[in-house]
């Protein structure tokens, strides 16, 4: 950064948001500078990419509690791979514990072990969309909450406008300030919001669908392609994200540390695996229940 001379990495904006980080070691402990300087830009621009770290999972948590209180390893995926329990298959655009009163904070990957360029995670961005609806669908959505909840089926959109009582799911408005910046967030996604309360199904899916078009259009989207030692810290308030199918990528080897105020568990006791209904789907669905992060 010119003119700092306690800040040595170089800053380079990309697409339509994000920040890449370059020739800085993350895994040293940030000066006061640096670290003020990280937060900075994670707020501004919601989105690090930061190329050839080696992290252990100490480091990589220590530099997230820059940015809030990191979950523990208790309970959580501190690492997950497409061979493993979270499977391999694609996920639709989602955010993580959107279906909850607290959703996920802050989430970070480092790939550990990846075929270079094979497999993407996909980033859509609430608060530039909201910023640029046309004046018809803000006014449509003024004041209107939506009914979002944890989808059965994660690879595509499959949430119907009635949703069974027995899932988490939550109401909130569809426009919500952002807690660490106050900026208006569009919250809504296509995997986990059911409908828009207040309205007929044929108005609800047809207005969703109007707003999906807006987030997901390819040009307002950043498309990660991996690389061994890339390390992403995104938004999960402002961001949501999707992946590819990772059928036959072998190996994809990714830690992953959360910053966040609860747990799945924390949030949702009630939330009970010996429930049949809850035990079939999650074997079925490869379902990461600590938040279905790519």
């Amino acid at each position: 950064m010119e003119g700092d001379p306690g800040i040595s990495w170089t800053e380079s904006p990309f697409g339509p948001f994000g920040v890449e980080l370059s020739d800085v070691n993350l895994a040293e402990p940030l000066q006061t500078d640096m670290a003020r300087r990280i937060v900075e830009l994670f707020d501004q621009h919601k989105l690090l990419v930061v190329r050839e770290q080696d992290l252990s999972e100490h480091e990589h948590a220590r530099l997230l509690s820059l940015f809030g209180p990191v979950l523990g390893s208790k309970g959580e995926y501190r690492e997950i791979s497409s061979d493993g329990n979270l499977g391999a298959g694609p996920l639709d655009w989602h955010s993580d514990l959107a279906f909850t009163e607290k959703p996920f904070k802050v989430i970070s990957l480092f790939a550990k072990e990846v075929n270079d360029g094979q497999s993407w995670t996909a980033f859509a961005n609430g608060i530039t969309t909201c910023a640029t609806l046309p004046a018809a669908l803000a006014q449509a959505i003024k004041g209107r909450e939506a009914r979002t909840v944890i989808s059965m089926i994660q690879t595509h959109r499959a949430v119907g406008y009635d949703v069974p009582d027995f899932l988490p799911q939550i109401r909130r408005p569809m426009v919500i300030p952002h807690p660490r910046t106050g900026e208006q967030v569009l919250y809504i996604n296509q995997m986990q919001t059911a409908r828009i309360d207040g309205l007929e199904p044929n108005a609800s899916d047809g207005l969703l669908s109007a707003l999906f078009r807006r987030l997901y259009d390819e040009t307002a989207i950043y498309r990660h392609y991996w690389k061994n030692g890339d390390l992403l810290i995104w938004d999960n308030i402002a961001l949501q994200h999707s992946r590819c199918d990772l059928a036959g990528m072998h190996p994809r080897r990714m830690q992953r540390i959360v910053c966040a105020d609860k747990s799945f568990f924390e949030l949702l006791p009630q939330f009970d695996l010996a429930d049949p209904r809850i035990a079939a789907w999650g074997s079925g669905q490869a379902l990461d229940l600590e938040g279905d992060t790519v």
